[in-house]
């Protein structure tokens, strides 16, 4: 057993209690149906001799037995569907709460559609280990219990019934390796079918600006057909063994018809017997057939469990807290980095030994070409990256040994790209602090000067604000989002390009937030708006990873270096 099927089967061994029921009712049934042989034999016998007495306590019998088996079979069905549906319930929560940990270079390199098709095709796959369980056990079984009842009826009609077992077991083993092969490439060309459509629904507005309707069809329809392609192949390899069994089950049955008529003949079995031993037999090759079936389904689950397990559950988590952490006492908000380096996963060079310090309450813009390393400045303040050389301070505490939740929650964040959750503008406003009560979400509102645009609307701050907050405009969102991070009062504000495609009014209700806030949180400012960029007291110039030039802006222009040709170029503001 390798380490996929071990945590596999940890989920399934937590649903033991509705498990043990379930096998307990299979043996019931099992038990039954052997016994329904037995049955069969006595009727036909009675009928033989016109015993009209004991036919009617052997019909009495069947039934009763069968009202008994339909409690073992209902147990049987439910307890199973019950564990697999709680077991395909707690996988789903352990791979979202997963991925909540994960760091965000993660979901950076992987498209949504794909972790999404985790969740919504291979999950589902694994609800099929449960009733494994039960056919592992149950199958076996029946083939062992029925095969010791025809040996007993006829050990020579019984020996010539089982000669081609072996047969079979070597057909459903070659099957079972290929369906695998062809479920893994299944599930890979479903997470592309997924990933497409998450990647053109959310691009809808690009899509239709460029009238790339068709083209898009046009893609989804080859990666659709592709698995369309490879679900056929494996259909084609699961249809060859149903009829395949069947057809070398009906020899071995024509075979025993032939050598147990002569038995009959000879009076070495009745015939009752004989049709008890034909009964046993059938289910002896349902049972094979569910063997099969087993390899089928193992196969099938193996596949959706190894991209479960090594595509999101075995990714190592955030490295959140050391074990000496601390938690961050309140902070006043006086930021330093000492020669930081900070290299990507892939080997770029994000930047290399960047030292500088920011006052308390102090306004400072970043700015440089895109790629020279501003928004992974702020990355590493918030921790979603830890640098490989040096150290980022906050009130004196290396952010790497403090506790990482005290760190975030004195941090607001407004990135450029706004993101509002399904729900009323009060609930996205109290996203990061919950128990937030109305007057804290005003007054968070009012600093954002989003209070009167909210005020106007329909059910104010009940107001839903649709998929992705498309019921706003741009600004109003963004003004939304502003409200979100200074409603926890952070110490540190970080703007994260957030004025670059705003309209001015909305620009200028932003400007106005940073100088109210001069003097009383720290904030940091990655900006393309030259007005922006202007009111900070101080610029950060950043080119190719290195900090090559900071001051005033005044300061800057004077010097004749990078900023003096940024600005003279305009390249930082495309528009004024």
């Amino acid at each position: 057993m390798d380490s996929v099927e071990r945590q596999l089967w940890r989920y399934v061994a937590a649903q033991w209690k509705p498990l043990v029921i379930a096998i307990l009712c299979a043996v019931g049934v099992t038990a039954i149906t052997g016994f329904t042989a037995y049955l069969l034999e006595q009727v036909i016998q009675s009928m033989d001799m016109r015993d009209t007495a004991a036919l009617n306590r052997v019909s009495l019998t069947v039934i009763a037995v069968f009202a008994l088996k339909w409690f073992f079979a209902y147990g049987q069905v439910y307890y199973l569907a019950l564990a697999g549906q709680r077991l395909t319930a707690k996988l789903r929560e352990d791979i979202f709460a997963h991925l909540q940990r994960l760091p965000l270079g993660f979901f950076q390199s992987r498209q949504v559609g794909a972790i999404q098709s985790i969740l919504t095709n291979d999950v589902p796959i694994l609800q099929s280990a449960v009733p494994l369980i039960r056919d592992v056990l149950d199958a076996p079984l029946r083939i062992v219990a029925f095969l010791v009842y025809i040996y007993v009826l006829n050990w020579r009609l019984a020996l010539l019934a089982t000669l081609f077992l072996p047969l079979v077991a070597l057909l459903i083993q070659r099957l079972g390796r290929q369906v695998h092969r062809i479920t893994h490439q299944t599930q890979g060309a479903l997470a592309s079918v997924s990933a497409l459509v998450q990647e053109t629904l959310a691009g809808m507005r690009i899509v239709k600006s460029f009238a790339a309707e068709e083209r898009e069809i046009a893609r989804f329809a080859g990666r659709n057909r592709e698995v369309l392609r490879h679900s056929l192949r494996g259909e084609r390899r699961r249809a060859r063994l149903r009829p395949t069994v069947e057809f070398i089950g009906a020899t071995s049955i024509a075979l025993v018809l032939w050598f147990g008529g002569q038995e009959v003949a000879r009076g070495h079995m009745t015939t009752a017997q004989l049709l008890s031993f034909l009964f046993l037999l059938h289910q002896i090759a349902q049972a094979a057939a569910g063997v099969g079936a087993i390899q089928l389904t193992h196969k099938q689950v193996r596949a959706a469990a190894q991209r479960i397990f090594n595509e999101a559950l075995a990714i190592d988590p955030e490295p959140y807290d050391a074990p000496s952490a601390q938690p961050l006492p309140p902070l006043r908000g006086h930021v330093q980095y000492e020669r930081v380096s900070f290299r990507y996963p892939t080997g770029e060079q994000a930047l290399r030994e960047v030292s500088f310090e920011i006052q308390p309450g102090e306004v400072v813009a970043l700015v440089g070409h895109s790629g020279a390393g501003k928004s992974t400045l702020v990355d590493l303040l918030l921790r979603f990256y830890s640098p490989q050389e040096g150290t980022i301070r906050i009130d004196g505490y290396d952010i790497q040994q403090v506790k990482l939740a005290s760190l975030r929650s004195q941090i607001g964040v407004v990135p450029q790209q706004t993101v509002l959750f399904v729900g009323t503008i009060a609930e996205n406003i109290a996203y990061g602090k919950p128990d937030a009560t109305r007057e804290e979400i005003e007054r968070a509102a009012r600093l954002a000067h989003a209070h009167e645009f909210i005020e106007r609307l329909p059910e104010g701050y009940d107001t839903l604000v649709g998929d992705k907050g498309i019921r706003l405009s741009g600004g109003e969102a963004q003004r939304i989002a502003i409200a979100r991070a200074l409603l926890r009062n952070p110490r540190i504000l970080i703007l994260d390009e957030a004025t670059a495609a705003l309209d001015p009014l909305t620009e200028r209700y932003i400007q106005q937030v940073i100088e109210e806030g001069r003097g009383i949180r720290t904030t940091l400012i990655i900006a393309h708006r030259w007005s922006t960029v202007q009111i900070a007291d101080r610029i950060l110039v950043l080119e190719r990873g290195r900090l090559v030039e900071q001051g005033t802006h005044a300061e800057l222009l004077a010097r004749e270096g990078v900023y003096a040709k940024l600005y003279r170029a305009a390249l930082l503001e495309p528009v004024n």
